[in-house]
């Protein structure tokens, strides 16, 4: 069986970002992978990304909630509930590249509190099939 693809159309910005087809959250979530403390600073570029919907998806960068959270409340909100005891999702990319799989929400709670570190699951590129939702 093949990957399900992404069911949404990825903007430009994003796709050195997200990942080109479907996967579970459950499935990432149940994987025993390491867990390190990385550098917020390390991570910082994802808040500059439109990952977050408002009137559609991929119109709001984390710093726009974060300068704005009158207009993005709702994301905001989210922020604000998001767990930091619970590790970021991030997948490493055969470039060297660490990027977010989970956790945007997360990450920006930390930036906003002045943390300097973050906790991470690391999930290895060669796992990403682990995840993967099957047509």
């Amino acid at each position: 069986m093949t990957r399900h693809p992404f069911p949404l159309t990825i903007p430009p910005a994003l796709t050195a970002y997200i990942l080109d087809f479907h996967w579970d959250l459950d499935l990432l979530h149940a994987l025993d992978l390491p867990v390190l403390a990385m550098p917020i600073t390390d991570l910082a570029h994802h808040l500059d990304l439109p990952f977050w919907a408002y009137d559609g998806p991929f119109h709001v960068t984390p710093r726009q909630v974060a300068a704005d959270p009158v207009t993005y409340h709702a994301q905001y909100e989210r922020t604000l509930a998001a767990d930091l005891r619970h590790p970021l999702d991030v997948v490493h990319r055969p470039d060297d590249r660490i990027t977010i799989l989970d956790g945007v929400h997360r990450l920006l709670r930390a930036e906003l509190e002045g943390r300097r570190t973050v906790d991470v699951r690391v999930l290895p590129w060669s796992a990403l099939d682990e995840i993967a939702v099957r047509e």
